[in-house]
């Protein structure tokens, strides 16, 4: 039954690891409190069958550690959307030049659509 409890909280502590540092907010805390319980269900086991114990103590580390930092990630990253105006300001401006360049486009083919008039009536 250790080695289960370990093996699981060995895993839960990786994927809590890895949840605390990705940008996953707050659903991090689970894997934490997954390690957390098997670390000390394990640690429960080891110290009951008189087996080394460093190892349980760990992965409670661990586990309290990927719990606290993925509970208060809520508090100091704050998700919030900025408006980009440098951005909308070169949006409206490619849309004028686009439309300048369009204009110039259209009085060219009106000029080339005169020459081909005009040589279609010679």
């Amino acid at each position: 039954m250790r080695i289960i409890l370990l093996s699981v909280a060995a895993i839960a502590a990786f994927l809590g690891i890895i949840m605390a540092i990705l940008p996953f907010g707050t659903i991090g805390v689970l894997p934490g409190v997954v390690a957390l319980i098997a670390g000390f269900g394990a640690y429960y086991f080891s110290k009951k069958n008189d087996k080394p114990q460093k190892l349980s103590i760990l992965f409670l580390t661990i586990g309290v550690l990927v719990a606290v930092a993925s509970g208060s990630k809520s508090f100091w990253v704050k998700d919030e959307v900025a408006v980009d105006t440098e951005f909308q300001q070169k949006e409206e401006q490619s849309k004028e030049e686009a439309i300048e360049d369009l204009k110039e486009i259209e009085s060219e083919l009106e000029e080339i659509e005169g020459d081909l008039e005009e040589i279609e009536s010679e």
